[in-house]
């Protein structure tokens, strides 16, 4: 007992941070042995030798590239100002964090892996099991070491979380820059050779781009989510107790281990409700599956926290975490002084409070007074259980909003269906159209979280962005209670499913997905905290311009105007580059089907795809993981917090906006082809199919990425800040620091010029006679000639 009794932090997060561990290792060890156990049909159709080569393909792309970007990162950052033990410890956590992403992802596939080969039937039933399990196995990866670390370390958790946490972000980015150009090419061969050319459905078996199509959707609903829920859970955390610890003591862990708690039940909560429902009702019951374990853990973490925290700011355990004295020079004049003895003064001051805020001015030492005065007059217990809520009610509003972009029988998908009679490229236009009018929505709901935050957190800046973790934390509860809408699409949208379910399911986990990223841009937010704290206190620089580049936060600034363009440009470039990588390994996959069936052979390999995959996937990661750099270093230590604002808000809009719209025009392809405004063949269906790949590869490069994205370029910059300071305020040549942005940059550039010089198919007409029915419709082509035409031979004998 003396190991919860003697506990520093106090034996109640003892005894927390006992039971949470020991909840991680039983949902770590439920998910490696319920998979195993399921009893399958091998030798079903989806079941097939190929099968492990195409799932292994991303994975053994993104490892390497997390050898090359890793590795070096993790010298970096012990090169970085500190003591030898914490340079030693945040650089073994960032490559913990880095083995994370994989380790998430393998377990993610294994779960799809177990539900290939089950009854029709049996599918429906498990579908809220295999999602708990998805889901529960993702958060406990994430609990376990934040358990270990914060046992271990106490208050001096939250730096080394944060690397830990920016590792996590770092593999889960890398392997959706990986899956981005797979699935596009996926696509491509299933929807635009297979169904649009061949007419063919997109599972029929003689679809030749099927099989990939499957393996590709594994991937981005299996593996990189289990890897996203990873790296959210993380940054959840680390941020969680970076900022909540100096403003709300040792109940800053609580709101942390109890939100992060909670996830994990709420997740398994959602496997105990069976999905049932008639004809036309199952959908209804998929989103009150959700609704359910989700509402309850919100509740559930609400009224925990207002019942375990402390209802007066004085009565919050500041000695538990080494905080009993002030020590703010502002406050104290420079000498410590206990809590005890100034907080009767505040008490009274703060009667009269008007005439202390007439009395200051605009300087630091009056804003950290002034800040003094707010943190003692709110209510720790409700202000904390509002930000929860707050989390929780914008991520109920965004699954409703892009829940409804994936229904089949939706007004949105129904618009698109029947505008794409006028032509593809109306019918892809409405879609975006309508989506983007939600996206703008859940943005302006995240933008009026960000007001109500401010207001319960009396004005204090450090507060309210501590209160916005929280409020992702909450979003993150949401999400998890969701956890069979999330794995609905695997199970249910695939052949031999009733067509209620399949409908049902398609498009279910938009809603979640949106959440997720919600919950990320409110983590990333709470990142410009520890950024902005370091910029304040940083002492003067030796030149004018060189003190306004540090100090200078306001809208006017260059710097700042810089730094917020840089963040856009950065989200532009990655997507430029996953963009063309996907236009390659797309053209690459549709010739390559295209003569696989017109040769009639069994099955169409994509050769060397996992290396075109890791060359083209190489360029987004480095700008992401550089960006932060160009910025401290190039622009001017100001522009860091306005290019984490410009990435993360720049990737939320068009990541928001693109997973609606691929939603909307794949639920537009399927009602078309069901049979509705043309049917199958018809103009409208090959319009909708060229939209749906459109988006779908939208998706996958934007919205699929802002969510990693945000995370990574928040935590750099919040590792980063101390360096980018240092090297600002020591005396350091301004030429060697240009040089560090201008190194940066040449290396985004050598890596843009390798990617942009790889191989690609051919797609020109110098040779009639291959052009002729590789690049035409089958129609259009003679059979006798086909493949005499696939023969370099015959065509010289001629």
């Amino acid at each position: 007992m003396d190991l919860i009794t003697q506990f520093p932090l106090g034996d109640d997060l003892a005894v927390t941070l006992l039971v949470l561990g020991v909840l991680a290792v039983a949902a770590l060890v439920a998910g490696a042995i319920v998979p195993s156990r399921l009893r399958r049909d091998e030798d079903s159709t989806e079941v097939d030798e190929t099968l492990g080569r195409r799932l292994g393909a991303p994975l053994m792309a993104a490892g390497s590239i997390l050898l090359w970007v890793g590795l070096p990162l993790a010298v970096v950052l012990y090169l970085a100002p500190g003591t030898t033990d914490d340079r030693i410890l945040r650089s073994a956590l960032l490559l913990v964090g880095l083995a994370l992403g994989p380790l998430a992802a393998w377990r993610g596939l294994a779960v799809q892996l177990a539900a290939l080969g089950l009854d029709p039937e049996r599918r429906r039933a498990m579908v809220p099991r295999l999602g708990a399990l998805t889901v529960t196995g993702a958060l406990a990866l994430a609990l376990l070491p934040v358990v270990i670390v914060i046992w271990f370390l106490q208050t001096t958790a939250g730096p080394a979380l944060v690397a830990l946490a920016a590792g996590a972000a770092i593999s889960a980015l890398v392997l959706r820059a990986c899956a981005a150009p797979i699935e596009a090419g996926a696509a491509a061969a299933a929807l635009l050779v297979g169904t649009d050319e061949h007419e063919l459905s997109a599972d029929d078996e003689d679809n030749l781009g099927a099989p990939h199509l499957r393996s590709a959707r594994m991937v981005r609903r299996g593996g990189a989510l289990s890897a996203d829920l990873v790296a959210v859970a993380l940054a959840g955390a680390a941020l969680g107790v970076l900022l909540g610890v100096p403003v709300l003591a040792a109940e800053g862990f609580i709101v942390v281990l109890l939100a992060l708690g909670v996830a994990l039940l709420a997740a398994a909560a959602a496997a105990l409700i069976p999905l049932r429902g008639g004809p036309g009702q199952e959908r209804a019951w998929l989103q009150m599956g959700g609704l359910i374990p989700s509402v309850l853990g919100i509740v559930g973490a609400t009224v925990a926290s207002a019942l375990w925290i402390p209802a007066a700011y004085k009565d919050l355990r500041f000695e538990d975490v080494g905080l009993e004295n002030f020590t703010d020079p502002a406050i104290t004049g420079g000498t410590d002084t206990p809590r005890e003895q100034l907080e009767p003064q505040i008490e009274e001051l703060a009667k009269d409070l008007s005439s202390v805020i007439s009395s200051t001015d605009d300087g630091q030492y009056a804003s950290a007074f002034l800040d003094l005065f707010g943190l003692y007059s709110i209510d720790p217990a409700t202000t904390v259980a509002a930000a929860l809520g707050l989390g929780a009610l914008v991520a109920l509003a965004t699954e409703l909003l892009l829940g409804s972009t994936g229904r089949r029988g939706g007004a949105s998908v129904l618009r698109a269906a029947r505008t794409s009679r006028t032509g593809g490229a109306l019918g892809t236009a409405t879609g975006l159209g309508s989506t983007a009018l939600m996206a703008a929505g859940t943005l302006g709901l995240v933008v009026l979280v960000a007001l109500v935050l401010s207001a319960i957190s009396a004005g204090v800046p450090s507060l309210a962005l501590a209160l916005a973790v929280h409020a992702g934390l909450g979003a993150l509860i949401v999400v998890a209670g969701h956890a069979g809408a999330l794995m609905a699409p695997s199970l249910l949208d695939r052949p031999g499913t009733e067509a209620g379910p399949r409908r049902a399911a398609a498009g279910a986990a938009t809603g979640p997905l949106g959440a997720l990223l919600v919950a990320s841009v409110l983590l990333a937010l709470g990142a410009l905290a520890p950024i902005v704290s370091a910029l304040r206190t940083a002492p003067r620089a030796g030149t004018i311009w060189e003190d306004r580049a540090l100090h200078a936060l306001s809208p006017a600034s260059p710097t700042v105007i810089g730094g917020l363009g840089l963040g856009v440009v950065v989200v532009l470039l990655i997507g430029s580059s996953l963009l063309d990588a996907s236009r390659r390994v797309g053209a690459g996959a549709v010739v390559e089907t295209r003569a696989s069936m017109l040769e009639g052979r069994a099955r169409a390999d994509l050769p060397e795809l996992a290396e075109t995959v890791r060359r083209a996937s190489l360029t987004p990661v480095v700008v992401a993981v550089l960006g932060p750099v160009v910025a401290g270093f190039g622009l001017g230590p100001a522009a860091l917090p306005a290019y984490v604002i410009g990435v993360v808000l720049t990737g939320a809009g068009l990541g928001l906006w693109t997973l609606g719209a691929s939603s909307t025009l794949a639920g537009a392809a399927s009602v078309i082809g069901s049979g509705r405004y043309g049917g199958a063949g018809s103009w409208g269906h090959s319009g909708a199919l060229g939209g749906a790949v459109l988006t779908g590869i939208l998706r996958s490069v934007l919205g699929s990425i802002a969510l990693p994205l945000a995370l990574t370029s928040a935590l750099l910059g919040a590792l980063s800040i101390s360096a980018v300071v240092s090297l600002n305020t020591d005396g350091t040549s301004v030429f060697l620091r240009w040089g560090i942005a201008v190194l940066a940059i040449i290396i985004v550039v050598t890596c843009w010029v390798i990617a942009a010089t790889a191989p690609e198919v051919d797609l020109e007409d110098e040779q009639e006679g291959i052009s002729k029915p590789l690049f035409a419709r089958a129609d259009e082509t003679e059979p006798a000639d086909s493949l005499d035409a696939m023969d370099w031979e015959a065509e010289e004998r001629r």
